[in-house]
């Protein structure tokens, strides 16, 4: 084969290697584009769900301070759900206290829960710190 035909046929294939990878670089040109714009959508919806989130808690709060100033009238189930978060709200300040004490290590009087041990066996006032004292009044 002579260099003439021998650089036409590498022209040729370089020719089709070259239109082969241009077309490749734009798809995947394309296909980068579509995943960003993807992508930012996906980051629009979680940062939209989460405003909504935020927003339904703050109505949510207003409407149990309307309730507890007794200030609007809900349906039943309303009001169920409105009784539910009054009981949980006591449980949390009831619980803060004792994790208050188990974080700081505070010893603590008699608690059913630890185990029925008997009463001489609690601590004595003088070994009663604060925080254990401010978690059993939050109890009684």
């Amino acid at each position: 084969m002579p260099v003439s035909e021998r650089r036409e046929d590498f022209r040729r294939q370089f020719g089709t290697v070259w239109k082969m990878a241009s077309d490749s670089f734009g798809t995947l040109r394309e296909v980068v584009v579509r995943s960003s714009q993807s992508g930012r959508l996906r980051v629009d919806l979680a940062l939209l769900a989460r405003e909504k989130q935020q927003l339904l808690a703050r109505m949510g709060a207003e409407v149990v301070r309307l309730l507890d100033e007794d200030a609007v009238q809900l349906p039943e189930n309303i009001e169920r759900i409105w009784e539910r978060i009054k009981d949980v709200d006591a449980r949390l300040a009831a619980d803060a206290g004792r994790a208050h004490d188990n974080a700081f290590g505070a010893p603590r009087g008699y608690e059913a829960e630890a185990g029925g041990y008997e009463e001489e066996d609690a601590l004595d006032d003088s070994e009663v710190d604060e925080h254990a004292e401010m978690a059993q009044e939050k109890r009684r």
